[in-house]
């Protein structure tokens, strides 16, 4: 095999960015080389890297598996990208695959680090999948059943997920809450319950914050029964805000648990690893309403410096798509 070169984005310190060209390593034995056909962009989450927004106390903690350098300085961020193998063992050769590599043309993995994607999933809606294993993940943490009354708070793709297959459940009750009355239309799309604020006398037993947004915990506490759970699924960066514990919380003995996807929750990890469970994931995106969440209008990858130099001014909340050029014939 001749000598392989790729391009990859990489953010510089903070509030910038740019491409950098350098070669890879020949793929060894178990080895994959991967060809990028899509990225996606985590907008929450790249925002907070991009504008150097990591606390310096969690830089260790939230490295992703593939990421180069350091948060504060020059780093290769991301963390869903769809490929085809072009090298590979007989088993992975030609497959499509989900991997939790940043935004780079090409690269090379081991094999027990791709995800071969099911004939029955189109390959950009398993850009959904990290969002997806955040829903799971916040579920095994919370442990809902029937007759359960929900919030959640926040429409963005992770709030939606989570209503979704917080669905499923027969005897449920959700009611999704988002300011943006545009939120409405896609909550009616998935047939779920929705209000731009909580009505006053409603009250939850589990309440899931998706918003991204603080400020919204102090004003939970009138809408919550007795031992009620609220399950946090927002990263707030280095965002400080205060908290009104004093009040329903503490008399009624509400219980916060901050669901944090990158280790399987402690109710189901005897059961399930990291794999299986974005397997699982990947199996749960076999519908085409899910479509809805994906923007149409695709980002170059060329263009990933500009896209981020004005990423304060992007209001959609689907899944940002970084497009990387394959041939008109890849699999839907």
């Amino acid at each position: 095999m001749s000598k392989l070169t790729a391009e990859s984005f990489w953010v510089k310190k903070r509030n910038a960015s740019f491409i950098k060209k350098h070669s890879l390593s020949i793929p060894q034995k178990n080895q994959a080389l991967i060809k990028t056909i899509y990225s996606g962009i985590s907008y929450g989450t790249e925002k907070i890297v991009y504008t150097g927004s990591v606390p310096k106390s969690q830089r260790k903690l939230m490295k992703c598996p593939f990421q180069e350098g350091e948060f504060g300085g020059i780093v290769k961020y991301g963390y869903m990208s769809i490929g085809e193998v072009i090298e590979g063992s007989k088993a992975y050769k030609n497959k499509y695959v989900y991997t939790l590599f940043p935004h780079q043309t090409q690269y090379v993995l081991d094999e027990k680090d791709l995800v071969v994607i099911p004939s029955s999933v189109p390959i950009k809606r398993c850009l959904l999948t990290a969002n997806m294993e955040t829903a799971i993940n916040a579920m095994w943490d919370t442990l809902p059943s029937c007759g359960d009354k929900i919030l959640v708070i926040g429409g963005g793709i992770v709030g939606l997920l989570m209503a979704y297959i917080l669905k499923t459940i027969p005897g449920i009750e959700i009611l999704l809450i988002d300011e943006d009355n545009q939120k409405s239309k896609m909550a009616k799309l998935f047939n779920i319950k929705f209000s731009q604020k909580i009505p006053e006398s409603y009250q939850a037993n589990i309440i899931y914050e998706c918003s991204g947004n603080a400020s919204v915990i102090s004003k939970l506490s009138p809408h919550i029964k007795d031992e009620a759970t609220i399950c946090i699924l927002s990263w707030y960066g280095d965002n400080i805000t205060k908290v009104k514990f004093g009040e329903e919380f503490l008399s009624k003995r509400a219980k916060i648990i901050f669901s944090q996807v990158s280790k399987v929750s402690h109710n189901r990890s005897k059961y399930w690893d990291n794999s299986d469970r974005k397997k699982l994931a990947i199996s749960l995106l076999d519908d085409e309403k899910l479509d809805y969440l994906i923007e149409k209008n695709m980002i170059s990858f060329h263009d990933l410096p500009k896209f981020f130099l004005n990423i304060s001014k992007h209001k959609t909340f689907y899944c940002k798509v970084v497009d990387y050029g394959a041939k008109k014939n890849v699999r839907s």
